[in-house]
């Protein structure tokens, strides 16, 4: 008779109606199933005891510019949730929540969203701040321009060039950055 019909389909798992062993007071057999899977070769012994480091390639890489010479987009996209600060070096979209900073790099102007679902608790320093979400903290555009929409909740200290306010929930101290000083 052939071993394999007796175990069905599938000849490495084996079927029995023991009792289970020390239950005396269940009077029902339970059926136990036991799954031996056949395994190939085994890996062989490890030779170190340390685990091996990748070391750093010395490849000369400009991280302030992508492949196409344009500084880099950053994204915080909604439901993620980032603790800490940024520096800036090209345009940023807050669709998350943001406990931090976001700083614009020197030398670079950089423009930051906030979008309806973005919410930040900390300070802006950018050229260019467009909010549509919440804020809590100083937006500083310094001699740029704040754009402030409908559904946006700002508390806090706003510092700017040029304003623009579309029905926001503003609750903060506006202060217009003096113009830049001409020489005569």
């Amino acid at each position: 008779m052939n071993q394999d019909a007796d175990q069905g389909p599938y000849p490495w798992v084996n079927s029995s109606n023991d009792t289970a062993q020390g239950d005396e007071q269940d009077p029902q057999p339970h059926p136990t199933t036991t799954l031996e899977v056949p395994v190939g070769n085994a890996l062989p012994p490890l030779q170190s005891a340390t685990i091996p480091v990748l070391q750093p390639l010395n490849v000369s890489v400009d991280v302030n510019q992508n492949a196409e010479g344009v500084p880099g987009r950053s994204m915080l996209a909604d439901g993620m949730h980032f603790v800490g600060n940024a520096v800036l070096r090209g345009p940023c979209s807050i669709a998350g929540l943001l406990e931090g900073n976001l700083m614009q790099d020197q030398g670079a102007e950089v423009s930051v969203v906030v979008t309806e679902t973005g919410r930040v608790k900390g300070d802006i320093t950018a050229q260019k701040i467009s909010v549509m979400g919440q804020t809590d903290g100083i937006l500083d555009a310094g001699q740029g321009e704040v754009s402030l929409h409908d559904t946006a909740r700002v508390q806090g200290l706003v510092r700017y060039g040029r304003i623009q306010v579309n029905g926001a929930d503003l609750n903060a101290t506006l202060e217009r950055a003096n113009p830049p000083q001409t020489v005569r």
